[in-house]
């Protein structure tokens, strides 16, 4: 209609009128590309809202985590330190030999952290990153998830294994059955539970395993390693709260 206006008016020689028909059509395209941007412009803002929203959720995801590993962590600790001081000393401590050998089986245990990383993952396999507009948050989500992986929060040691090539099946089976407990999130337990074998057989397990000098420097290295555990979890969990705030905040400033 426009166009066909515009060449009655050529016709006509009326430049007033094309001059109005030609800034109408400037003006219309104008506003429809300031449409578009807005558009895409919201568009973008609801995407990097999803994305931060999810990403909260898995930092708090890894708080609870952190918090639920920690715990355990310093259970695998006491257990170990328990067990490498008899072994060391042969001073037990007020200890009966049962409470050492679940000591030295308990020291055994693994409970591995990951980061959840699949919301960061995703966003910047859709090379999406850029939808989080503060640099700052965003150099620090990509130091974060970098460091994601650690051996010392997902080792499973040497000790592990060869300390239960020594243990009798019937022994780990009360252990796993009575003395454990786990769920479907992977969260683990350590319950207090009797002996089932006698002192004297539990104390020919225990000189056993104490016989073992490279069983006890596995051990040794595991605790020491379970140390360095709780140094980078402390540090992990400083620096997840920061971010998860700084996410919350950028949340907070987005919205209408």
């Amino acid at each position: 209609m426009i166009l066909r206006r515009v060449i009655e008016h050529f016709k006509q020689q009326e430049w007033t009128a094309i001059f109005l028909d030609f800034l109408i059509v400037v003006a219309g395209v104008f506003v429809a590309s300031q449409v578009t941007g807005w558009n895409e412009a919201r568009a973008d803002r609801a995407r990097a809202q999803g994305y931060l929203s999810r990403i909260a959720d898995d930092l708090q995801s890894d708080l609870d985590t952190f918090a639920d590993r920690t715990v355990f962590w310093r259970q695998v600790s006491t257990h170990g330190e328990k067990a490498l001081a008899y072994a060391e000393t042969g001073d037990a401590a007020g200890a009966s030999q049962w409470e050492l050998l679940l000591a030295f089986f308990q020291a055994s245990q693994v409970a591995e952290f990951f980061v959840t990383e699949t919301t960061y993952d995703e966003l910047k396999s859709a090379g999406e990153l850029a939808l989080i507009s503060d640099t700052g948050l965003r150099v620090g989500l990509a130091l974060y998830y970098s460091l994601g992986v650690n051996p010392a929060l997902s080792e499973r040691p040497a000790y592990r294994e060869d300390v239960r090539a020594l243990i009798p099946l019937d022994v780990q089976i009360y252990i796993w059955t009575d003395c454990y407990s786990s769920d479907a999130k992977g969260r683990q337990k350590m319950r207090d539970c009797k002996s089932p074998v006698s002192e004297a057989r539990a104390a020919v397990i225990v000189d056993r395993i104490r016989a073992d000098a490279p069983l006890i420097g596995e051990l040794r290295y595991w605790m020491s390693t379970m140390h360095v555990a709780s140094l980078i979890s402390r540090d992990r969990v400083a620096n997840a709260t920061a971010i998860l705030a700084a996410v919350k905040e950028e949340l907070a400033g987005r919205k209408p």
